[in-house]
C-alpha cells in the first residue's frame, strides 16, 4: 500500500500543472503515430503487440492510433474505430512496401502522376471501405507542402496537395466512407502565406467542384522547440480558434526521445498539456504522440518523468 501511495504521490509531482483546470474538452482523441513503426524492426513489434505495450498495466489509454497498411488496419489493433490510416506519397519503393502510398517511389510531381496517383488514391479508398475495420480519421499525406513527391524542380506544385485532397474525397464518397482528413505541416510550412491559404481554402474551381471540399478537416504543426504562446498564434494563424470554418486542431507532442534526456522529453511533453490547460476553448480535437517509441513506453524505468506524464495525460484525455 505504502508503494502505491508513493507512486500516485510521485505522478502528481512530475504531471506538475497538469492537475490545473482539466483538459480541453473539445479533446476527443488521444493516440500514437506509428503504431507499427517497429513491424520490421529487430525485434519485431506487430500494431498488436505495439497497443499492448502501451495500454499494458493500465499506461495509457488511447482511441486513435495510426497505422499505415491495410493488413494493420484489419488487425485487433484497430477493432471499434480506433485507429487512423495514413497514406503517404513517394515513400518506400514500387512493389517493395505494403506502406500505403499514392506513387512509391516517386521523387518529384511527375514521377508521382505517371505512376498512377490519381487512380491509386481511389484504389486505396475502395480497399479503406472494404477493411474489417474502418478508420476513423484518415493522415494524408504528412507535411505535404515539403514533400518531394509533389514539388517539380524542388518546388511545391501549387494546388497539388489540395486536388489530391478532392480526389480522396471524391472516391470517399462513392464508397461510402465519411470520416475526416487531416494533415501535419511542418513549422516552416506553417508560416508560408501560399501554404496557408491553400490549407484554409484548398483548389479553385477549375480544379476541385464546389461539392467536394479539397482543404483537410483537421491540421497539425510539428515543431518540438516552442513555446506555448508561439504555439496559439501558429496554430491561429493557419487555422484560427474564432473562425467556426476553420480546421480542428492536432497537437504532436514528441514521445521519442530524439536525442532528449528523460527530463528534456517530459519538459517538451509538458508544454502541450499545458496549452490544453492555458487555451481550454482552443478547437483542438486530438493529440497524436509522435510515434510509439519501445525506448519510453516499453523501457518506462529509463523515462519515468516522461512516460508518466504521457500516461497521465492519455488517462485524463481519454475514456477508461
Amino acid at each position: 500500500m505504502k508503494r502505491i501511495i508513493l507512486s500516485v504521490v510521485a505522478t502528481l509531482f512530475l504531471c506538475g500543472s497538469a492537475f490545473a483546470g482539466g483538459p480541453n474538452s473539445n479533446i476527443k482523441y488521444y493516440g500514437y503515430d506509428w503504431l507499427d513503426f517497429y513491424q520490421g524492426g529487430n525485434p519485431p513489434y506487430s500494431a498488436t503487440d505495439a497497443l499492448n505495450i502501451i495500454s499494458g498495466t493500465g499506461f495509457s489509454t488511447t482511441n486513435l492510433n495510426v497505422v499505415h497498411t491495410i493488413e494493420n488496419l484489419n488487425s485487433s489493433a484497430c477493432i471499434g474505430n480506433k485507429c487512423a490510416i495514413s497514406i503517404n506519397a513517394g515513400s518506400g519503393s514500387p512493389g517493395g512496401s505494403p506502406i500505403l502510398d499514392i506513387c512509391p517511389g516517386a521523387v518529384n510531381n511527375t514521377q508521382c502522376q505517371s505512376m498512377g496517383s490519381w487512380s491509386n488514391i481511389w484504389r486505396i479508398a475502395f480497399n479503406i471501405g472494404t477493411s474489417s475495420n474502418i478508420p476513423s480519421a484518415i493522415y494524408f499525406i504528412d507535411e505535404p507542402f515539403g514533400n518531394p513527391a509533389l514539388q517539380s524542380n524542388q518546388t511545391y506544385v501549387q494546388y497539388q496537395y489540395a486536388s489530391y485532397v478532392c480526389t480522396l474525397r471524391q472516391a470517399m464518397k462513392a464508397y461510402g466512407l465519411n470520416m475526416p482528413i487531416y494533415t501535419v505541416l511542418s513549422y516552416g510550412q506553417s508560416k508560408d502565406v501560399n501554404n496557408v491559404k491553400e490549407v484554409q481554402n484548398g483548389a479553385p474551381i477549375s480544379a476541385c467542384p464546389t461539392t467536394d471540399k479539397s482543404s483537410p478537416d483537421w491540421i497539425g504543426i510539428d515543431n518540438y522547440n516552442w513555446s506555448v504562446a508561439d504555439m496559439w498564434i501558429s496554430y491561429n494563424r493557419v487555422a484560427p480558434a474564432n473562425n467556426p470554418n476553420s480546421q480542428k486542431w492536432v497537437l504532436v507532442p514528441p514521445s521519442t526521445p530524439i536525442g532528449m534526456t528523460d527530463q528534456q522529453l517530459h519538459d517538451q511533453i509538458q508544454l502541450y498539456w499545458d496549452f490544453i490547460n492555458n487555451y481550454k476553448n482552443s478547437p483542438v480535437i486530438y493529440v497524436m504522440n509522435w510515434r510509439f517509441d519501445t525506448a519510453v513506453t516499453l523501457n518506462r524505468n529509463n523515462y519515468p518523468k516522461s512516460s508518466a506524464l504521457l500516461s497521465f495525460m492519455a488517462n485524463t484525455i481519454t475514456s477508461q
